[in-house]
């Protein structure tokens, strides 16, 4: 089922944010837009975040990245079920879409990615789904904030989608891991885009008559959530974006030691809040 977000009042302050009310200042350059697809390169005007940009990452690899984002929403739970975050009939279109985005940025810029499918419900109605997602090149990783992922937009032409901003949740959803890719934050992996498997597509397969076809790669995902009354700085209160590469590869191999059992969870969550706490530019 598309995912909805949870109350009006999440559109209204995402609006407010979007118009400047509040919030980070952007400069927004488009790179590419038509109907259903729009590819924003983005950059802060309040601070100076320096990226590795622009940044060379061919398309067809860039594709075999995106088939591989999966969530897990909070009602799949106990289900332990996976859901792209990418349709599949998208992977390929928003795959060179990217890279052309990362080759043009400049050190200043993100990338900001909104994609609509339409999907015909009873040869009568037409339904359209958002993903959203913001992308950047950091200490040779790719960083993915994700934002929204198979969000039903509304049919009132005067809703507005929210733009993507660090530390906002739109929807109840966690990234999960898999090969290469490292949780950094309930919705943000570090993607070791180098790695050989992304060569080929490990997460889609050909059907019959060309048409692409999911297959699930299942993997342990044992990633807890961090207590709600936990003390200090967390992934909801830090721009991620702003991180040194130190930081974000400090969080990336603290995640790595917690998957391994290097490490309990209280000595894996006073160390996060170290590395967040001291790790902003």
């Amino acid at each position: 089922m598309p995912r909805r977000l949870a109350t009006p009042f999440a559109l209204l302050a995402a609006s407010l944010a979007l118009s400047g009310c509040f919030g980070p200042r952007y400069a927004r350059e488009t790179y590419y837009e038509n109907r259903d697809v729009t590819v924003t390169l983005r950059a802060r005007t309040d601070k100076k975040v320096v990226y590795d940009h622009p940044a060379q990452v061919s398309a067809v690899r860039m594709s075999h990245i995106l088939a591989s984002l999966d969530v897990r929403f909070g009602d799949q739970e106990k289900k332990n079920a996976r859901s792209p975050v990418v349709p599949l009939e998208a992977i390929y279109p928003l795959g060179e879409l990217v890279s052309g985005a990362l080759a043009k940025a400049t050190p200043e810029q993100e990338v900001v990615v909104s994609a609509q499918v339409r999907e015909r419900k009873l040869k009568i109605f037409t339904e359209k789904t958002l993903t959203q997602f913001v992308v950047f090149m950091r200490n040779d990783q790719l960083v993915f904030q994700i934002a929204h992922v198979n969000f039903e937009v509304s049919k009132n032409p005067h809703d507005r989608i929210p733009e993507p901003k660090p530390g906002e949740e739109y929807q109840d959803f966690k990234v999960l891991r898999s090969k290469s890719i490292v949780p950094i934050g309930r919705q943000t992996v570090a993607v070791d885009w180098r790695d050989p498997d992304f060569r080929k597509a490990d997460s889609i397969r050909i059907g019959r008559g060309g048409r692409l076809k999911r297959r699930t790669v299942l993997m342990e995902e044992t990633v807890e959530e961090a207590p709600e009354d936990a003390p200090g700085v967390t992934e909801d209160t830090v721009d991620l974006g702003a991180l040194t590469p130190e930081a974000l590869r400090a969080l990336a191999d603290l995640e790595e030691q917690r998957q391994r059992g290097e490490i309990d969870e209280a000595g894996y969550m006073a160390r996060r809040r170290e590395i967040l706490e001291s790790g902003a530019r």
